[in-house]
């Protein structure tokens, strides 16, 4: 700048400003996902000669959840049902990310279904639109089971093999003849 500093300050050494650390709050919105940035204006690096501030870029890394999965703006969730509870149907309250939900499994589902909670995902930033929560029937077979229930199931055992009917077994095995 053409100027020379005779008595240097001892806490800027002549530079004209001090070096600080702030904090700065930031609002993260609805639905920002892992690689997005954020502009946050003025709280950047000083501006040369007496020149603005620079802007501050803040780049947004989301955390994995232990059991929810994000696809976009859908929320992936598996979860276990008994075969019994899905042979018959039944009504279950399903963690979303908004609170537990009643969710209807229909009679005959299998695994590997995918039931949808309509509006139950994340916001998309640009749209505003709200996705899905996708939730995957994963059957769970009992490994202790009572005497009581282990009857039961001796007692459908030998319905199924006593109807004359192909049971499902039998009618994978036609495939490969």
């Amino acid at each position: 700048s053409g100027k020379y500093v005779r008595k240097a300050c001892h806490v800027c050494n002549g530079t004209g400003y001090e070096r600080k650390r702030s904090s700065v709050d930031v609002k993260l919105p609805a639905g920002i996902s892992s690689g997005q940035q954020l502009r946050v204006a003025g709280k950047g690096e000083r501006g040369v000669n007496g020149g603005p501030n620079g802007d501050l870029y803040i780049e947004v890394n989301v955390e994995p959840h232990k059991y929810f999965t994000r696809n976009g703006k859908d929320i992936l969730l598996d979860i276990p049902v008994s075969a019994v509870d899905a042979t018959l149907g039944t009504t279950i309250e399903v963690p979303t990310i908004f609170g537990d939900v009643s969710m209807k499994i229909p009679a005959g589902t299998q695994d590997g279904a995918r039931l949808r909670l309509k509006g139950k995902g994340v916001v998309d930033i640009r749209s505003g639109k709200q996705g899905d929560q996708l939730c995957t029937v994963r059957i769970k077979v009992d490994t202790d089971l009572t005497r009581k229930e282990k009857e039961l199931y001796k007692q459908l055992q030998d319905l199924q093999n006593n109807v004359k009917s192909e049971s499902i077994w039998d009618k994978f095995r036609k495939q490969f003849s």
